[in-house]
């Protein structure tokens, strides 16, 4: 072999630098050009090279003196080996490694026998090259960059199965194994049993012609009227639609989730694609209308709209100042039938079924349009309020919600003016629930009515009574006074003469009739159990009222009391209509019984006979009564008990009595006039003189007769006293207060 310029001699040393000569540049080792050209021609490691322990791997690399070893121990001279042999380093490398590593060549060295680089005598120190420095970090740190490279390979790894586990479900635990349930309709393609993945992909095939490439056709008789996509701008998002289907069967309660599942097994569930669908409304619109134009007589149909926003009705958003709505009612007019609204929502049904032919057929002539039906509308729109209640446990006020609505009456009458084609505009308005008072006063507790007579100024006194007393509220505990209510009876505040009794008499008194007031009131504080504190019957049974069940006033004495025993307050309603006294007490029954009152009379006695003489001439005729007799009554009266569900009789107490005065009758007694007889006519005389004495002897007679009835008068009336001796009393105390309250202004009893 020539020996080269640069080549070494045939001894194996080297010669003599040449001090003239520049710096010879450092040469690469064996190991970082094996490592350098692996890289850079992408060569693959040696398969089934395993990794040495770290100890065996370090006294190798000491043994071949790879990290220190000059570079010219990896050269070998012309006389250690031929020039046309590879370097053999087997005998550096320890038997169970050479075993692996098949040739005694560096693994990572080129298998061709390179010539040493000629230098020019002129060149300088090669730079180093960026492959270089990064082959020279990672021979430096190669564990490091081992680790970095596991660690990248690890992170994509379970990066790749999170992107496989969310494709299909996201979850394990899915009832359905991540997929649709069966028979899910998506634009005609049944979708059932699918992923997600495998759902877009079929409905996206089934959909590539049809959305954006295929006109709707709606079908007439004998034309057609074709719906360009171009125009319709019709575009379907099937990722969402798919969506739609998936969440079929998932979503809601566990029962309504078990529903669709069963719906599933025996019948299509269809998914509406209009809510995933591009789709220009207005166009389709704005082409119908168009298209029914050439129609002379062109049918509309009537219809209603809202105008404005919705207002926030709730307890907590509710805005009393918020702008209600504006109904908007439009009445249609008659023509060719067709029905623009109801051909625009076929349209849509279609697009919604991937469907793009809609069939018309003939267009009816002189058809009408269908008439508003405000009830229907107004029960689609009406918002009920929520009144306010009382909370059962603390019996405190829950506040209600107010309604929303329109005035039905008027609109109708507004209506009823309109012709076809008209606009009618019909505000909303709230509707307000019912106030707290009104919830505390929503119960009767008990009513009374009783007739009034045709004397207008005892009616005028019985409204006074009305409009003072209504309205007027009783606290729970509280004690309800009707003299300190109405005060003294004046005509300052309005008070009539009107007849009352006084004593048996009856005579024009200021406020005569205020005691029907009482008795009206009492009655209704019966039944509405009230405790009754102080209570005094007429002297004599009031008309108006059943026995035992009225009760007399008078300024100062008596009076009538009761007290408000309930846990709400109550509230008395009173008023004067149709003839009657009408009053009411309200409140909140937490009762389980109503109540009934009964009477019972217990006794009476016979009025006595008086005779009032009158002579002839007076204008009285003999036996004329002027005044009917009335027995005395004694009354107990009863409050019974019934229950509220089965109306079955719960108990029936004593409540308290009542004794009635006897009346006389009065009877007219004629008495004639006695004369002299005259000198001049004896005859005459003596003639009156007999029939006077006759008279006088039939008047004895009468006197007698009239003693004797009267001792059985006295004798009836001494049994009849026997008779009520359990309550003759309390009739003496209920006498003595009529007798009392006789000559007090309104009269003891009224008529």
């Amino acid at each position: 072999m020539a020996q080269g310029k640069f080549s070494q001699p045939r001894s194996g040393k080297a010669a003599p630098r040449r001090s003239d000569l520049p710096p010879e540049p450092k040469r690469r080792s064996v190991r970082e050009d094996a490592t350098l050209s692996r890289i850079l021609s992408d060569e693959p490691f040696p398969p089934g090279k395993a990794s040495a322990p770290g100890s065996e791997l370090e006294d190798w690399m000491r043994q071949l003196n790879l990290n220190d070893a000059p570079e010219e121990d990896h050269f070998p001279t012309e006389e250690e080996a031929p020039a046309d042999a590879a370097p053999d380093f087997s005998a550096s490398i320890p038997p169970v490694y050479n075993q692996e590593i098949r040739s005694s060549r560096h693994p990572y060295v080129s298998s061709v026998p390179q010539e040493p680089e000629e230098w020019d005598d002129q060149g300088e120190d090669e730079p180093i090259t960026f492959a270089e420095r990064l082959m020279g970090f990672v021979d430096d740190h190669r564990k490091g960059v081992l680790v970095g490279l596991c660690a990248a390979a690890a992170v994509l790894l379970v990066s790749i199965v999170l992107v496989v586990f969310f494709s299909v479900g996201g979850s394990t635990n899915d009832p359905y194994g991540n997929r649709i349930l069966n028979n899910v309709m998506v634009a005609g393609v049944n979708v059932g049993g699918m992923t997600r993945s495998e759902a877009v992909t079929a409905v996206k095939r089934a959909t590539a012609n049809t959305f954006t490439k295929q006109d709707m056709v709606v079908q007439f008789s004998e034309e057609t009227l074709a719906l360009s996509p171009k125009k319709t701008g019709a575009k379907l998002d099937v990722s969402a639609a798919v969506d739609a289907a998936f969440s079929y069967g998932r979503t809601g309660t566990k029962s309504e989730q078990q529903k669709d599942y069963q719906n599933s097994l025996t019948g299509n569930h269809t998914i509406a694609l209009l809510p995933y669908l591009e789709l220009d409304k207005q166009y389709i619109q704005q082409a119908l209308n168009e298209y029914a134009g050439k129609y002379a007589g062109q049918f509309t149909q009537s219809g209603y709209t809202l105008e404005g926003e919705k207002p926030d009705l709730s307890a907590e958003g509710f805005d009393e100042n918020a702008p209600c709505q504006t109904l908007v009612l439009t009445l249609g007019t008659p023509g060719f039938g067709l029905d623009i609204q109801e051909l625009y929502a076929k349209i849509l049904d279609a697009y919604s079924m991937n469907v793009f032919l809609v069939e018309v057929g003939d267009v009816p002539e002189n058809a009408e349009p269908d008439p508003l039906d405000l009830d229907a509308i107004y029960a689609e729109l009406y918002v009920a309020p929520v009144d306010s209640s009382i909370d059962p446990n603390t019996f405190g006020i829950i506040t209600g919600t107010y309604g929303y609505g329109f005035d039905l009456e008027k609109a109708k009458a507004l209506l009823a003016g309109c012709q076809y084609g008209d606009t009618l505009r019909v505000s909303m308005e709230y509707i307000a629930p019912a106030e707290a008072e009104d919830i505390l006063f929503r119960d009767v507790l008990g009513s009374c009515e009783t007739p009034h007579t045709s004397n207008e100024n005892r009616n005028t006194n019985l409204r006074i009574v009305c409009q003072t007393l209504n309205g007027m509220i009783l606290e729970p505990g509280e004690t309800f006074s009707y003299n300190e209510a109405l005060g003294q009876r004046t005509a300052e505040k309005g008070y009539k003469m009107a007849p009352a009794y006084s004593g048996q008499d009856l005579k024009d008194s200021l406020g005569g009739g205020i005691c029907q007031g009482s008795s009206t009131l009492y009655y209704c504080a019966l039944l509405a159990d009230m405790q009754i504190v102080e209570r005094v019957n007429h002297g004599f049974p009031a008309s108006y009222i059943d026995l035992g069940m009225d009760a007399t006033v008078s300024w100062g004495s008596p009076d009538l009391k009761f007290k408000n025993t309930s846990e709400f307050p109550v509230k008395i309603q009173a008023e004067v209509s149709d003839g009657y006294m009408k009053m009411k007490i309200l409140g909140t029954d937490t009762r389980d019984y109503y109540i009934k009152m009964e009477y019972e009379i217990t006794g009476t006695s016979e009025p006595e006979t008086i005779y009032e003489e009158h002579r002839e001439g007076e204008g009285y005729t003999d036996g004329q009564v002027l005044q009917s007799g009335k027995s005395a009554i004694y009354v107990k009266s009863y409050k019974l008990k019934y229950d509220k569900e089965t109306g079955k009789l719960l108990s029936k107490d004593f409540e308290t009595r009542s004794h009635y005065q006897s009346k006389n009758e009065i009877v007219v007694r004629i008495i004639k006039d006695e004369t002299k007889p005259s000198e001049t006519q004896p005859t005459e005389t003596t003639t009156e003189a007999t029939e006077s004495t006759t008279q006088a002897a039939e008047s004895t007679t009468q006197a007698t007769e009239s003693t004797t009835q009267a001792t059985e008068s006295t004798t009836q009336a001494t049994e009849s006293t026997t008779q009520a001796t359990e309550s003759t009393t309390q009739a003496t105390e209920s006498t003595s207060q009529a007798t009392e309250s006789s000559s007090q202004d309104g009269g003891s009893g009224t008529e």
